[in-house]
């Protein structure tokens, strides 16, 4: 239960792990004793049919058994949607049916049920004809800008279904499929068995299964980019209908929009390591003397509800914001927020396709992605982020640059980025055709409110048009046309959104607590004018969403608008992305056949010579690993000290007497034999590590290896027996070597010399013998610690180096010799009895049509099939399933 709510990433292993324990009556009886029985959160897992066990059949079992409802179901769980405890209502049966009907829950859901079937037909997202406060041109420009969109995108229509080039792929991919299971079966006979070992069937199947996943799960990414502070984010909230106000400060981290249809209630989840990162960085704020008004705050993993995720990201804006301005934050430590896998994630049902839901959201998943800008030099380190946007452009599938139509000054690191990603004609043809193109960019013009003439009466076309006349200038040189200009008013839409969603009841009943919000007055301002308090007062629910409508309509981002956008990207990038997936199969394809047709052998020599430099980056790798893995455990300065504070007092060690001398040695004696005594364990644990990783490394080596031997065309028995004896690798002298790394000669040696440094001190008697003492003082010991450890810890990475890199050294050499023999030898093939290759070039001539696929794919502008290509589709399938029964 603690692992589901802390670490929800393993919730299919949790899941797994239940349903087989419900067989144990012991397991099952200790689950009703648990407390917060809820924190199993099987409403929040899908609960699609295709996964066993489903969410639904171990939360059946878990009631059928005698856990109650309530505990373990809340009826928070509604607020995600009726979906599971409908499939859950359907599953159970008898007594445990009626302890659902009963229940809290239950209730609830009934409650629900009603009141949804019950629910008057939702009301358009744009009013009809002119609005109540005749907005002129407005509306009517809202939806000529959308209409402009849609047939600069192509203007799909509504005969042709997104995807259905999808069923040649998927049609290829199978066939393929069987293509390699064939291959992998002739082949095994020829595996040597070492970690991580891959044949060119075990490579294309792991290749296949990323290939058939991403067509599986297709993807649309539309990357929101731009300078600081132009409203990007205030465009997302508005697509995805978020209603919620945007963070004050400028966004840090890259966020991700996933639409999720159906989904009630928004969820955020950030990495563990961003989590981290953050809660690191707000402690470091709060140590400041001049930072009292600022909080500790805790990042979770994730977070659920529409403000507790605003609340979320706010936080995580202001902490890297303030943290950098203030000095908390380097710009070293800020370059972990280039990498591509430290974002936000918010899954949501983006309001405007709503409508679109059994149209076009089967045919995959669309995203936003809200990308910090790298303007600001104090803030950030430019290259990091220009890196991030690198990176995350190759992969989009579109791209709203927005800008500020308000400022006349023109940001040259966008249009210069964009070109770099652009692929120009003279590129590679199958690659241009995969990557982002100017006809996939659009500039959208933001702030349009700023502009004196926006407010005027029936110049919202002309205002437009000059805007876009204006970005086109700027930006033709990465757009393809005026049309794939977008003027708005992000601010305007999101407030609407924000402010529809917030008042749910007659202001009348608020309105002392709303007329001090600055979203309010904003909104109201805009709507009624400067005396917009005394407007107000006695305004309606329905007057109050009209207004909002209209404010919607001013900002010119939702409604018809944002469905075009999105929708767009739904009908033009999730095909396209079908065709990334068939370039690639047919570049996997293309790389297996050539592999099929050297499966017997050339006649070329093993290149010795490049084997043995990659033999020493190899041996140079272990060695790093070695020190790395034994720094990792090997005791610290500080450990030192603390042994130091527990033999010797702060204010020194004396000896005295007649053995003064004698006591003296031996102190220092005892420290070393009892610190290296401490420090063995240690070096215990570092030596298994360092086996472990030295067994790690040499099966990346032997894959490198069967890599080359492979390029050098060598026939896979040789192969075989050349690997065999190559991971043959004798680390038992790692293990077996046992006591300290340091030498006790070694210890003795150091002892005297650290011994002869503590000078007596000498007091002269009349008549008697000297007196003789000796002072240890605190820092002295200290001192002889501190060198102690050091000279072991030489010592100990002297010996786990020696000990690990002489059985590779000694495999290798004897794995040379092999090869410069085999190259003496007059060239042959062979055949071991145990496995026939010949089957290779027969099964890669007609796998080789499959690569055919590709280029029409790519040139085509829609998405229709003709029907001469599904025949040959349906002819190249029967030609290899053909030659698969043969080899079979």
């Amino acid at each position: 239960l603690d692992l589901m709510v802390k670490h929800p990433k393993y919730s299919r292993q949790i899941l797994d792990a239940a349903e087989m324990l419900l067989g144990s009556e012991r397991w099952a009886d200790g689950f009703l004793q648990v407390k917060q029985k809820h924190r199993f959160s099987l409403w929040k897992l899908n609960a699609t049919k295709e996964n066993e066990p489903s969410p639904v059949s171990v939360a059946s079992r878990l009631i059928q058994h005698g856990v109650k409802v309530d505990d373990l179901i809340p009826e928070v769980a509604l607020e995600s949607g009726l979906g599971f405890v409908q499939e859950l209502a359907s599953a159970l049966k008898g007594d445990a049916r009626s302890d659902f009907d009963q229940s809290a829950l239950g209730t609830a859901f009934r409650e629900a049920k009603a009141a949804k079937a019950q629910a008057a037909p939702k009301s358009p997202p744009l009013p009809e004809g002119t609005s109540a406060e005749d907005l002129g041109e407005l509306t009517a420009n809202n939806q000529a800008q959308a209409a402009t969109i849609e047939a600069a995108a192509g203007g799909e229509s509504a005969e042709k279904r997104p995807g259905c080039r999808k069923e040649i792929v998927d049609t290829l991919l199978e066939v393929f499929e069987e293509a390699v299971e064939v291959t992998g079966k002739h082949l095994e006979p020829l595996l040597t068995g070492y970690t991580g070992e891959a044949n060119i069937a075990s490579s294309a199947r792991a290749r296949l299964q990323e290939l058939k996943y991403r067509q599986a799960n297709l993807q649309a990414q539309l990357v929101v980019m731009g300078p600081c502070q132009v409203g990007k984010t205030s465009l997302t909230y508005a697509l995805a209908g978020f209603a919620a106000l945007p963070p004050a400060m400028p966004s840090m981290v890259m966020t991700k929009w996933v639409h999720t249809p159906g989904l009630v209630v928004p969820r955020m989840t950030m990495p563990p390591d961003l989590a981290q990162l953050l809660t690191a960085w707000s402690e470091r704020l709060v140590r400041l003397p001049h930072a009292t008004e600022i909080e500790v705050l805790t990042f979770h993993d994730y977070v659920e509800g529409v403000d507790a995720v605003a609340a979320a990201m706010d936080a995580c804006h202001r902490t890297i914001y303030r943290g950098r301005t203030l000095g908390v934050i380097s710009t070293e430590d800020l370059a972990g927020l280039s990498r591509s896998t430290m974002f936000l994630q918010v899954e949501v049902a983006f309001a405007a396709l709503g409508d679109l839901e059994e149209q076009l959201t089967d045919t995959g998943m669309l995203s936003l992605v809200d990308l910090p800008s790298p303007e600001k030099d104090t803030l950030w380190a430019t290259q990091d982020l220009l890196t991030l946007y690198h990176s995350t452009l190759r992969d989009a599938d579109g791209v709203l640059v927005v800008v500020d139509a308000s400022k006349y000054e023109v940001p040259q690191w966008m249009g210069n980025m964009l070109r770099s990603v652009f692929k120009q004609e003279e590129g590679d043809f199958e690659e241009r055709s995969a990557a982002l193109q100017p006809s996939d960019a659009w500039i959208v013009a933001n702030r349009m409110d700023q502009l004196p003439e926006f407010f005027c009466k029936d110049s919202s076309k002309e205002l437009c048009r000059k805007v876009m006349e204006r970005q086109y200038e700027n930006y033709k040189d990465v757009i393809v046309d005026q049309e794939h200009v977008i003027p708005i008013a992000a601010r305007l839409s999101s407030l609407a959104i924000y402010g529809k969603e917030k008042i749910q009841e007659p202001i009348s009943q608020h309105l002392a607590r709303l007329e001090r919000q600055p979203w309010f007055a904003q909104a109201c301002a805009l709507l009624f004018g400067i005396r917009w308090a005394d407007q107000v007062k006695e305004i309606d629910q329905s007057r109050w969403r009209s207004s909002m409508r209209e404010l919607m309509l001013l900002g010119q981002v939702t409604g018809t608008l944002a469905n075009s956008v999105l929708k767009t990207a739904y009908v033009n990038m999730l095909p396209r992305s079908v065709a990334r997936v068939m370039q690639e199969l047919s570049q996997l394809a293309w790389s297996f056949c050539s592999a099929l047709s050297c499966l017997e052998g050339t006649s070329s020599e093993i290149q010795v010579k490049t084997l043995s430099e990659v033999f020493t980056t190899y041996q140079e790798d272990v060695r790093q690993r070695i020190l790395k893995k034994f720094r990792d455990f090997a005791p610290s300065p500080q450990h030192a000290e603390e042994l130091v504070a527990r033999k010797c007092p702060a204010d020194g060690m004396t000896f005295d007497g007649p053995d003064a001398t004698d006591l003296n040695q031996k102190f220092f004696e005892i420290m070393a034999r009892e610190a290296l005594a401490e420090y063995q364990p240690s070096y215990d644990r570092a030596k298994m590590k360092c086996h472990e990783e030295v067994k790690e490394a040499h099966n990346k080596f032997l894959r490198t290896v069967d890599y080359y031997l492979t390029k050098d065309g060598l026939d896979p028995f040789t192969k075989q027996k050349l690997l065999l004896d190559a991971k043959n690798l004798n680390l038992k002298p790692v293990l077996g070597a046992l006591g300290s790394p340091l030498v006790d000669s070694k210890r003795d040696e150091f002892v005297a010399e650290e011994v002869k440094k503590v000078e007596p001190i000498v007091q002269r008697r009349l008549f008697h013998r000297s007196h003789r003492s000796y002072h240890i003082t605190l820092e002295f010991a200290t001192s002889f610690e501190t060198q102690l450890l050091e000279l072991w810890r030489e010592a100990a990475e002297e010996l786990l180096v020696k000990l690990c890199l002489e059985p590779i050294h000694q495999n290798f050499k004897k794995m040379r010799q092999e090869m410069e023999d085999f190259n003496k030898r007059p060239r042959r093939r062979k055949d071991n009895g145990r496995c026939n290759v010949s089957f290779g070039p027969k099964l890669a001539e007609v796998l080789k049509e499959i690569c055919t696929f590709n280029a029409p794919m790519v040139t085509r502008s829609n998405d229709a099939v003709s029907i001469n290509e599904a025949e040959r589709c349906e002819r190249v399938c029967q030609e290899v399933r053909a030659t698969l029964q043969k080899i079979r």
